[in-house]
């Protein structure tokens, strides 16, 4: 018989769910053993130099980390050790970018109604369709449907649809046919995520007259590292973590599983799998149903160009972001997001990241296209620009769609998952966030 080391919860997979995941169930006594496949922590949780570009740094993605005041990672807070909690500088704003400058997004009824964006006919229906919606879920409770099948018994021009469109993808990573009303309305902040029952539900309401618009989002001052650099310097002598070594196989066992490495078995008396839920069927055998259903989960591939600029422009002078408007895509009606980040940029010089959602068989088409449209809607940037870095990568394990997604708890028992395949509140880190503290609710039921 061959000797193996026991934990009491082995976590597979390094990223940030999988390191909070660590970071908690340690805190709790509990001996853990964290795998990453990898030779780095944090997944899309990370902030590097460009190998190319000494001197500067960027991070894995556009973040815009949502409910820093009372969302996930506050309530993980305490879990982190004295200092280690990054600190976050409020994002206050969303800007529409138009050929004729900056228009700030809307952040209640009033204001929509006064957006110049779109034709006031179009904003007119649309308003119509928010309000009607919001009171209708407020009275009636959540009947998902597709933002699409709200808006297309009307006849909204081509630039209404594109608005639509281009935020369907912004907040969910998919187009506006396969997201949810419910995803489309947390994202603008006219609805808070999770159950409520129904007086708060119409207490809600009010937010459509008093928002206090995006000021509930942040980013955290020394990249997203400094989350992921918290959490692993917060661990308890209790977890252990180990970097390049896949998981190969999941066993179950009488008495709790065996998990195999190319290097090792280990064994363990629950499992906390953090990788795209859709691959587990692929290491430990799982219901015929179950492995259907994670196998249909949907995932966006996102670009993103870092741009570094020779010196910061009037024209990215706001703490914030924005989606650009006046773009003709023959393709496809795509969002693109730009966001300044000057915490990461050398001394005196400028840092943006821009990200669209992209066909990953057209990465160069994409990438020629992404350039272009921005330096049309800020000539001067090309001459500014200095660092051209660009990344291709699944923002989300699973975009926000009406379809399936699983539970925590796993058909097996012991077994669990986390990260943004298993809880659909959010996005990225906040998503993930969530879904831990789902896994805290039920780790100790079994």
């Amino acid at each position: 018989m061959p000797e193996y080391e026991t934990y009491d919860a082995i976590v597979v997979g390094g990223g940030i769910s999988g390191l909070l995941s660590a970071l908690t169930l340690g805190k709790k006594g509990n001996k853990i053993l964290l795998l990453e496949k990898t030779n780095v922590l944090g997944g899309n949780c990370r902030t590097y130099e460009p190998p190319d570009y000494p001197g500067w740094r960027v991070d894995t993605g556009v973040h815009a980390i949502t409910d820093i005041i009372y969302g996930p990672l506050v309530q993980l807070k305490h879990y982190f050790g004295p200092g280690k909690f990054p600190t976050f500088r409020r994002h206050n704003d969303y800007y529409l970018r138009k050929k004729t400058g900056l228009e700030k997004f809307p952040s209640t009824f009033p204001g929509f109604l006064k957006m110049h964006t779109i034709p006031a006919k179009d904003r007119m229906i649309l308003a119509g369709d928010l309000l009607n919606t919001i009171l209708s879920r407020a009275i009636f409770g959540v009947k998902e449907k597709a933002v699409y099948d709200v808006i297309s018994k009307h006849r909204l021009s081509k630039k209404a649809m594109q608005f639509v469109d281009a935020l369907s993808y912004l907040l969910s990573g998919l187009s506006m046919e396969k997201t949810s009303v419910s995803r489309f309305l947390e994202g603008c902040g006219f609805s808070s995520c999770g159950k409520r029952g129904t007086m708060r539900r119409i207490a809600e309401t009010a937010k459509l007259f008093n928002n206090s618009g995006y000021r509930w989002q942040g980013y955290p001052l020394g990249g997203i590292q400094s989350i992921t650099d918290g959490v692993v310097t917060s661990f308890p002598k209790n977890v252990e973590y180990h970097t390049g070594e896949e998981v190969r196989k999941i066993e179950k066992e009488e008495n709790g599983f065996c998990v195999s490495t190319s290097q090792a078995d280990y064994r363990s008396c629950k499992v906390v799998y953090s990788g795209e839920v859709k691959k587990l069927p692929g290491i430990i055998e799982m219901p015929v149903e179950w492995s259907r259903q994670v196998k249909e989960l949907e995932q966006a591939t996102a670009m993103t160009i870092w741009l570094g600029l020779e010196k910061p422009m009037n024209e990215f002078n706001y703490n914030g972001s924005e989606v650009f408007c006046d773009v003709c895509d023959s393709d496809k009606e795509m969002f693109y997001w730009l966001m300044p980040v000057p915490e990461l940029a050398p001394r005196h010089k400028g840092l943006v990241g821009v990200s669209t959602i992209i066909d990953p068989k057209k990465c160069r088409d994409s990438e020629e296209k992404l350039l272009n449209t921005i330096y049309s809607l800020v000539p001067a940037l090309e001459k500014n620009t200095e660092m051209v870095h660009t990344q291709v990568m699944a923002p989300e394990k699973a975009a926000v769609s009406l379809k399936f997604f699983p539970s925590i708890k796993t058909p097996v028992n012991g077994l669990y998952v986390v990260g943004t395949d298993t809880d659909m509140r959010s996005m990225g880190i906040t998503r993930a966030g969530y879904s831990v503290i789902e896994l805290l609710n039920h780790y100790e039921e079994n």
